[in-house]
């Protein structure tokens, strides 16, 4: 059974909330992701990355480049700044929502940054010619996902899909 897309008949419930999903049956059992969410998580060109620092404060960033390597991590990357990169030096865990292109809904993946790695590094900083601050590192992140959810304009329950 591929998962079905919020807001459509199969997902409203009783009430006609979407958001509540049957549990996806990926094509492996040890796999968060069925093959369909793989397709759309990469033909996604953007992520919306949510980190919090040591004491729950939070902080939104982007992130492009988007890939899903085994059905069970994210992999995505971008010149983030340094609050996000402290933040999750402190606490790694993370929330990564991706929405279909144009539409009203797409998904969100909770877990943990497993891994970070330098892409890129810019030649240095030249004062004048760039704000301090700056992002000089292009850096990739991969999380392990733990939880997927709807994520849609209008009310929704927060229901895993799968777990």
């Amino acid at each position: 059974m591929a998962a079905e897309q919020p807001g459509s008949p199969e997902t409203l419930d009783k009430n006609g909330r979407a958001g509540v999903f049957r549990k996806i049956d990926a094509e492996q059992e040890d796999t968060m992701m069925s093959n369909e969410l793989l397709r759309f998580v990469e033909a996604a060109e953007r992520a919306v990355v949510a980190t919090a620092d040591s004491t729950g404060h939070p902080h939104l960033a982007l992130g492009s480049n988007i890939k899903t390597p085994d059905g069970n991590h994210l992999v995505f990357e971008n010149w983030f700044c340094q609050t996000t990169l402290r933040n999750l030096e402190q606490n790694p865990s993370i929330a990564v929502a991706i929405l279909a292109e144009g539409a009203e809904f797409g998904y969100q993946f909770n877990g943990r940054v497993v891994h970070g790695f330098d892409v890129a590094i810019l030649d240095g900083y030249v004062p004048g010619a760039e704000p301090p601050g700056e992002p000089q590192t292009l850096t990739r992140l991969v999380v392990k996902v733990e939880e997927i959810m709807a994520f849609c304009a209008g009310i929704d329950t927060d229901q895993p899909l799968s777990s």
